[in-house]
């Protein structure tokens, strides 16, 4: 389907003078306008501050006009031309912040007047879009996602032919194509073209060496991370009823799924106490499912430059998209959106526009990108995040319960090589001295009591190397019991338990133990009426 080519022609057929087309593809560009000017039988030109003024004849393009280098000059020809025609302004954002060219621009379109048949307009083109002021309300904008898999494979045929003389093997599957999915067109070029100078060759074992490549250039972004996860649900300790919701989402995705009419999974939110295995999770999902993992770090996404950010979560969304199915890993999403709710205060409104798009792509998003959401602070996600609608389910991550620490040693103590039954471990006890610790802690006692055994020159590890990292260790629970307390009463409401094991209740730290600022009450609000003077 043509769209942008079909949109365009649509626009100028109704009317508009000016159109502006947002993409880095100028290749795909030249090519919407060539098809529109083919199918009104008219002429199209390019300019340029470096070429000047050319036509597009016989499949070359040719100079017409090398001095016409400055806008108000090619706008004067344009103006003075009396053929129907289509002029592309090649990177007309480097000059929409002089008035002199705004004016000049605004001029000519208030100069053309509508007959009903109108075949004359102009195309500025621009890597991002970037609307003036002045043009805000005259001036369409189409915005050219990233390429699909049918665009993809017209590269690389075309890259075929290019290097015919190096590639002895060519096989372009429906897999390969899918491999270069989130690059633009002449970053996929690059990757095939190297594929088949490196390896005389572009087939699925080319593969790794495109996903190399995409990664580098995903990682340029600074906003998205490809990864590798090496983790699986069974890596994870307890949390049994999300492990259960995970495996019924991830038979979502097949054909006889759709056809049953289950929904594409949106995502999941998982909050909770930091160390209890929400990131970890996230890794599994991806893994479990076979899908590409990204992680997307909100914080990048702030730019100083007006509209940066708005483009910024526009680009990373689209790059999740045409990547799709994959997982989108965002973690710790509350510091991200930590300004939307003063942002029209603090900021012009810039972190209320980028959380605006991102709650609103993912209500509307119809492509299979499963959002893996972290959160530690509940108090600092903006309620709109909570609703029903935006996320498939709220998962609530507590504290371990008794049999999910056994369980938690017993992976970790397997991840190093060990059985708890050949050290002769008494896990009844590692599990009583463990109350109140997170997973990440209980494998942080693992791996210093291994340090400390081999600092000894033991055998292997014991059961005393155990026992002392854990009474030299303070977790987490002690010092936040009060906000846990509050934590498990907002999710008995709230969200759904992703453990069927309770936990133990938190105990209080001994009043000797010194406090954090933010644990520190108002002595004037008392806790009990007995307690009023």
């Amino acid at each position: 389907m043509r769209y942008y080519e079909e949109e365009l022609e649509t626009l100028i057929k109704a009317g508009a003078k000016v159109v502006e087309i947002a993409s880095f593809e100028w290749q795909r560009v030249h090519g919407f306008v060539n098809y529109v000017a083919e199918d009104l039988n008219v002429d199209w030109y390019s300019w340029s501050s470096v070429s000047g003024l050319k036509v597009w004849e016989n499949g070359n393009f040719k100079t017409i006009n090398p001095d016409c280098v400055t806008l108000p000059a090619v706008l004067d020809y344009y103006m003075k031309a009396e053929n129907d025609m289509l002029l592309i302004l090649e990177d007309f954002h480097a000059y929409s912040n002089n008035p002199v060219n705004i004016r000049y621009l605004r001029e000519t379109m208030r100069a053309q007047n509508y007959t009903g048949n109108y075949k004359k307009a102009i195309v500025l083109s621009s890597p991002n879009k970037f609307i003036p002021e002045e043009l805000s309300k005259e001036l369409p904008v189409i915005e050219v996602e990233l390429p699909d898999r049918d665009t993809i494979a017209v590269i690389a045929n075309s890259v075929v032919g290019e290097y015919k003389d190096y590639c002895m093997e060519t096989n372009i599957t429906p897999k390969l194509l899918e491999s270069a999915l989130g690059l633009t067109v002449m970053e996929a070029r690059l990757a095939f073209a190297k594929a088949i100078i490196e390896k005389r060759e572009l087939t699925e074992d080319e593969i790794p060496l495109i996903i190399s490549e995409k990664e580098q250039i995903i990682k340029k972004s600074g906003l998205l991370e490809y990864f590798h996860p090496k983790e699986y649900l069974s890596n994870v300790g307890g949390l049994d009823n999300l492990k259960d919701w995970i495996h019924k989402r991830g038979q979502a995705y097949s054909d006889d799924a759709k056809d049953f009419g289950l929904n594409i999974p949106r995502g999941v939110l998982l909050l909770g106490i930091p160390g209890c295995g929400k990131s970890l999770t996230a890794k599994a999902i991806a893994n479990e499912w076979k899908f590409p993992l990204l992680r997307f770090d909100l914080g990048k996404v702030f730019g100083g430059i007006v509209g940066e950010s708005e483009r910024n979560i526009r680009y990373a969304l689209d790059v999740a998209k045409t990547i799709s199915p994959c997982v989108l890993w965002i973690d710790e999403i509350e510091k991200g959106l930590s300004g939307s709710q003063s942002s029209g205060r603090t900021d012009g409104g810039t972190s209320a526009r980028v959380f605006g798009t991102f709650l609103t792509w993912m209500q509307e998003k119809k492509e299979p990108v499963f959002v893996v959401a972290t959160a530690n602070d509940i108090s600092a996600l903006p309620p709109e995040l909570l609703r029903k609608g935006r996320f498939d389910e709220i998962f609530f991550v507590d504290l371990p319960s008794a049999k999910e620490r056994e369980n938690i040693f017993d992976i970790h103590l397997k991840n190093k090589n060990r059985d708890a039954k050949a050290l002769n471990l008494d896990m009844k006890e590692l599990v009583k001295k463990t109350e109140g610790f997170s997973g990440a802690e209980i494998e942080e006692v693992v791996n210093e009591a291994l340090f400390n055994a081999y600092a000894e020159k033991q055998r292997d590890l014991q059961m005393n190397n155990l026992l002392e990292c854990i009474s030299a260790t303070s977790p987490l629970s002690r010092t936040m019991a009060e906000t846990i307390s509050n934590l498990r009463k907002w999710a008995e409401q709230r969200a759904r338990m992703a453990s069927n094991e309770k936990p133990e209740e938190v105990k209080e730290m001994s009043e000797d133990i010194p406090k954090l600022q933010q644990e520190y009450n108002n002595p004037f609000i008392s806790k009990r009426k007995d307690d009023r003077k």
